[in-house]
C-alpha cells in the first residue's frame, strides 16, 4: 500500500525549551485562544489552532469516490477513478478537474475565514501543506507548467492588503516545485462577494470578469488554478475560460474547502 503523502506544516517546526518558557510567560499577560475553538492554546507550538481542532480538520478531508470533473463527493461505494456527477455529464465544466481538500464546514471554515477576513496569513503554513496533499492524491507535478491564483479586483486588494488565494499558489508552488505566475489572469469588474447569492446570481456576478493579460506565456500551457473554496464553482469557471480564452492547454482547479450541497 502506498503510504500517504506528508507535507510539513509551521506546527512541525522546532519548539526550543527557551521558546516554551517564553511562550509561557507571555501568555499569562496575553492568553492566546485557539482559532476554532477559542481553548487556550500554546502561542508558538499550536500557530493558532489547538491539537484537537487540527484533528478534526483532517477528519473533514473529502474522500474518495468524487467527481473526476469537479471533484464533489459521490454516494456510491463503486471504487472508481472514472465516476462523473450528473450535473457535469449534462454540462462539463470548462476546467479538466477539480479537487478540494476538505467540506467548508466546521473548524476547516473557521480557519479559512480568519485568513481571509482576519488577516491571519500565518495559516497559510498550516493550510498550503493540505493543499500539496491534496494535489499529491490527484496529480503528479509533470502534469503542469504554471500554478495560478484567482486575482481579487485592484480595489479588494487594497481594503484586504492581500489576496489569500495568492498566498496559497505560492505556498503550494513551493511544496511541489512548480513555477508560479500570479500575474497572467487579472479580474477585470470589482465583483460583489459571492456569499448569499444564489446559484444563478454567482454565475451572472463573476460573468466575464477575468482576462488572461500574458497570452505568450499562458498559450500552450498547463495551468493549476488555485482557490481558498470553491462553492457552486461559477468563480473558478469564469477565471478558467479566460486562461483558455489565452490558449492555455488545460485549466485545473485546487481549492482548500469546498461547499457541498445538503451540508
Amino acid at each position: 500500500m502506498t503510504p500517504k503523502p506528508y507535507f510539513r506544516s509551521t506546527r512541525d517546526q522546532s519548539y526550543s525549551i527557551a521558546r516554551r518558557i517564553f511562550d509561557g510567560l507571555l501568555n499569562l499577560v496575553y492568553p492566546d485562544t485557539c482559532l476554532a475553538c477559542s481553548d487556550p492554546i500554546v502561542r508558538q507550538q499550536d500557530r493558532g489552532v489547538c491539537s484537537d481542532c487540527w484533528i478534526k480538520i483532517s477528519q473533514l478531508a473529502i474522500r474518495p469516490p468524487v467527481c473526476v470533473s469537479c471533484g464533489l463527493p459521490l454516494q456510491t461505494q463503486e471504487p472508481s477513478s472514472t465516476l462523473v456527477c450528473g450535473e457535469c455529464t449534462v454540462i462539463p465544466p470548462a476546467y479538466s478537474g477539480a479537487r478540494s481538500f476538505g467540506y467548508y464546514m466546521a473548524e476547516l471554515r473557521a480557519l479559512v475565514q480568519c485568513l481571509k477576513f482576519a488577516g491571519k496569513k500565518n495559516l497559510v503554513g498550516l493550510l498550503s501543506p493540505l493543499l500539496a496533499v491534496t494535489f499529491s492524491e490527484s496529480w503528479e507535478r509533470e502534469e503542469f507548467d504554471f500554478i495560478v491564483p484567482v486575482p481579487l479586483h485592484p480595489r479588494r486588494m487594497r481594503q484586504r492588503g492581500f489576496n489569500q488565494a495568492g498566498l496559497l499558489a505560492g505556498a503550494l508552488a513551493a511544496h511541489m516545485a512548480i513555477p508560479y505566475s500570479g500575474r497572467e489572469l487579472i479580474r477585470l469588474r470589482h465583483t460583489q462577494p459571492q456569499v448569499g447569492l444564489s446559484h444563478a446570481r454567482r454565475q451572472e456576478n463573476v460573468h466575464k470578469a477575468f482576462q488572461c493579460t500574458a497570452k505568450n506565456r499562458i498559450a500552450g500551457k498547463r495551468v493549476l488554478l488555485v482557490d481558498d473554496v470553491m462553492t457552486t464553482g461559477a468563480t473558478v469557471a469564469s477565471a478558467t475560460q479566460a486562461l483558455l480564452e489565452g490558449d492555455a492547454l488545460r485549466v485545473s482547479v485546487i481549492t482548500i474547502a469546498r461547499t457541498v450541497p445538503g451540508l
